[in-house]
């Protein structure tokens, strides 16, 4: 007896190359001002956490579009100081993302 396989659906979240790699960057941006970056399911938008009173933690939810994983990183990126640090080339692909979304 035959297996059917079922189709692959692709998933919203995931983005074009161009969000995944701008996600990317500014993920490595935050752990490099000593935030970590964590995609995990649940009902929540996500932001930074403070942990155990010491560690600053990003939560971004999983089942939320790449256009807002990404809008949620550029806001909370701009409210670190590492924010105000970014190269000009990671700033000039946020400004042309944010002027396309």
């Amino acid at each position: 007896m035959a297996m059917k396989r079922k189709k692959k659906v692709k998933d919203k979240s995931e983005g074009t190359p161009e969000e995944i790699r701008l996600f990317n960057q500014l993920c490595e941006a935050l752990r490099q001002a000593g935030i970590e970056t964590r995609v995990e399911k649940g009902d929540f938008r996500g932001g930074i956490c403070l942990v155990e009173g010491e560690k600053e933690i990003l939560f971004i939810n999983k089942k939320h579009p790449m256009p807002g994983r990404l809008a949620l990183l550029i806001a909370e990126l701009k409210k670190t100081a590492a924010g105000e640090e970014l190269p000009a080339e990671l700033q000039a692909q946020i400004d042309a993302w944010q002027a396309k979304n």
